[in-house]
């Protein structure tokens, strides 16, 4: 074979997520379906019940995929201790790119629809330092090349493809950073990085046939969502428009139950907050 006819070198990816119950091991499946390519490894903290690890080890054995058991962790330690147990996590990677995704968070893809090698290719034509995605685009968001994709300064961590030592240059943040965000630090630290130092990513448009939402349940009816977020039920009003529209108290989640009053008096205040300490 000619050396030009060597096929391309295709990053390795590794999953980094928390799985806490059984039944987001289906979640977590359909993951590892998402990709054009073979996930390398999953590094995973397990929630406290042995059936979890066990269900992962199966599917760790069934897709030829190597397992990093980051040992046990609770939701409270996920949330409180994120940016902790996300560095331990990336410390194990040995694949190329780490993705980090979150199980209360659905991917879908129509049939084999194509994404990873034009992602990829897009990331190395533009300089982007990460991929992205889970929310409509937000105003700041610039055009590309291909569509389907935005260049983005904004940064989720329910769907994130980053190269480990990026992920710990983005942590440093700025001075404010850590005072502005709490438990939200991990995802405000990188974006204030990105936004000082000029640096982008790219951002994987939702759309019919290929698309993330961050559904913001994790209870078993969060298999209910997912039956009807594959048949496509319910999605259009998630496909269009800006995220800008939708935060803090204007959050909204595919087929969201309603909040309580006091979970909407605790939004409103956070937002508050974060105007107070943004100065604007």
């Amino acid at each position: 074979m000619l050396m030009s006819d060597k096929a391309p070198y295709i990053p390795s990816i590794a999953l980094l997520t928390f799985v806490l119950e059984e039944h987001h091991c289906v979640i977590l499946e359909d993951w590892i379906a998402f990709f054009d390519h073979p996930i390398a490894e999953l590094v995973v903290h397990f929630g406290g019940d042995p059936g979890i690890a066990a269900r992962v080890r199966q599917l760790c054995e069934a897709h030829g995929i190597r397992l990093h058991d980051m040992g046990m962790t609770t939701p409270q330690e996920t949330t409180e201790a994120e940016q902790q147990l996300l560095a331990e996590q990336f410390d194990a990677v040995t694949a190329d790119l780490g993705c980090v995704v979150r199980l209360d968070t659905i991917p879908y893809r129509a049939g084999q629809k194509a994404w990873q090698d034009a992602a990829l290719a897009l990331m190395k034509e533009t300089g982007a330092c990460f991929i992205t995605g889970s929310t409509l685009p937000y105003r700041a968001d610039r055009p590309t090349t291909r569509p389907g994709f935005m260049l983005t300064q904004s940064i989720s961590n329910c769907f994130l493809i980053i190269r480990p030592e990026i992920w710990k240059m983005l942590q440093a943040g700025t001075k404010e950073s850590e005072s502005k965000y709490g438990r939200f630090l991990v995802e405000g630290a990188a974006e204030d990085y990105v936004a000082e130092n000029d640096l982008w990513g790219l951002r994987l448009v939702n759309r019919d046939d290929i698309r993330v939402f961050h559904c913001q349940e994790w209870g078993l009816r969060l298999l209910r969502i997912r039956d009807s977020f594959r048949k496509g039920h319910g999605i259009s009003s998630f496909l269009k428009g800006y995220q800008d529209d939708y935060l803090y108290e204007n959050a909204r989640y595919y087929m969201q139950r309603r909040e309580s009053a006091l979970r909407r008096a605790r939004i409103f205040l956070g937002y508050w907050r974060r105007r107070l300490f943004s100065g604007s």
